[in-house]
């Protein structure tokens, strides 16, 4: 079942691509117009044919020679707008040629009560929801004339030819049923098309949301977005939710590396050190471009987390990287400043101390990380050293 409807709508996707004219906005409402066009005439095919057949087996052989005329403009008026690159004469033609018939088949079984004479209906409805309303409105005159015209030459009595069948309850039964089913179905794929629209409007306004929060270069959360994020941060401290942590990270010499290898170079590197950050980031925290070849993290909640051991195993990743010999720098390291919220301290302010500590990092030796509040950077030692904010001394940080 599921091949099948896939089949279908492989089908259908192949010949709304092939009756539009190129370069239609998908998402616009002209194409909206256009996929409604296509599912009438789609529908139209099947309900000509039966009412071909019909008056075939009565042998009113001039209704169906006549309708088989109307019913091949009306099935071609998608066709019809692909040449003509014009969606009103399109839908013009298919309506006048429904209601050219009807007028004709009224007029023939002399009867203003024929069988299609409320088929008349329908094309009002079907000019609005084809796009236009001027178009409804339209067509809503003319069909009201024409049943005025059949009253005139008719009245309210049936002169019907002695060759017609006589009982024509079978043909007013069918005319109705096919009608009502025409109705529902072609409502039922306007109804489908927009609501398919709809989903295809918000997965595009996703992507749009996700272009807006993201950096071109890197693909991770741009420094709009990571603000964003840091404001409901320290709301929820406010609120007694806990404090939140602020890891800036900053390639080390970057500007050495696009004068010496190129910026298209220095965006590989940073495309990669991005990369390698983002493995060891968590789902709950944020991670972003901060400018330039700075970069920022922003960890959320204190259960279980070690803001200096997830800084150092990001130090240390980087430090890790390799690029192609003679294509790229041999070694790409990073500088990292933490700094933990205090309480009534708004963000802004714990970033500040973020690149305290960072500056700090750099001017102490660089490839290490330093927390803010250190009373001492251990540099001394030739490994890159690591302090918490009170003063505990961690894990030395390898080159």
């Amino acid at each position: 079942m599921d091949r099948l409807a896939e089949y279908f709508r492989d089908t259908y996707s192949t010949l709304l691509a092939r009756v539009s004219v190129p370069d239609t906005d998908p998402l616009s409402e002209h194409a909206h117009d256009i996929a409604r066009l296509l599912n009438l005439s789609l529908l139209a095919a099947p309900v000509v044919v039966a009412f071909v057949v019909e008056f075939a087996i009565f042998g009113i052989w001039q209704l169906a020679v006549a309708l088989g005329c109307a019913g091949t403009v009306m099935v071609a008026s998608p066709w019809i707008y692909k040449k003509t690159g014009s969606l009103p004469i399109a839908r013009e033609s298919f309506l006048a040629s429904l209601f050219a018939f009807k007028l004709f088949e009224s007029i023939f079984l002399a009867s203003i009560t024929s069988p299609g004479s409320i088929w008349f209906i329908t094309l009002p409805i079907v000019a609005i929801l084809l796009g236009s309303v001027i178009s409804g409105l339209f067509w809503l005159a003319i069909s009201t004339a024409g049943f005025f015209i059949l009253h005139q030459l008719h009245g309210s009595t049936s002169r019907m030819a002695s060759y017609l069948p006589a009982d024509m309850n079978f043909l007013y039964t069918f005319s109705l049923i096919v009608l009502g089913l025409s109705v529902t179905t072609f409502v039922f794929m306007v109804e489908a098309s927009r609501k398919h629209a709809n989903l295809r409007l918000q997965e595009a306004t996703e992507v749009i949301r996700e272009l807006a929060i993201r950096d071109p270069l890197t693909g991770i959360f741009n420094r709009r977005h990571i603000s964003a994020r840091m404001e409901d941060a320290e709301r929820r401290a406010r609120s007694g939710a806990g404090a939140f942590h602020i890891c800036l990270i900053d390639l080390d010499r970057f500007k050495q590396i696009n004068d010496t290898f190129g910026h298209a170079v220095g965006d590989v590197v940073l495309q990669t050190v991005a990369k390698a950050i983002q493995a060891e980031v968590r789902d709950e925290d944020c991670f972003g471009r901060y400018g330039g070849e700075e970069f920022i993290v922003l960890l959320t909640g204190s259960e279980g987390l070690h803001p200096e051991a997830f800084a150092e195993r990001i130090r240390r990743r980087v430090a890790d990287l390799a690029f192609a010999a003679g294509a790229g720098p041999d070694q790409v390291t990073v500088s990292i400043g933490i700094a933990a919220s205090r309480d009534g301290e708004c963000f802004s302010s714990t970033v500040s101390r973020a690149d305290g500590a960072l500056y700090a990092a750099k001017a102490s030796g660089r490839n290490r990380v330093v927390a803010a509040g250190e009373t001492e950077v251990a540099g001394a030692a030739s490994h890159s050293g690591m302090a918490s904010s009170t003063g505990h001394p961690a894990p030395a940080c390898l080159h």
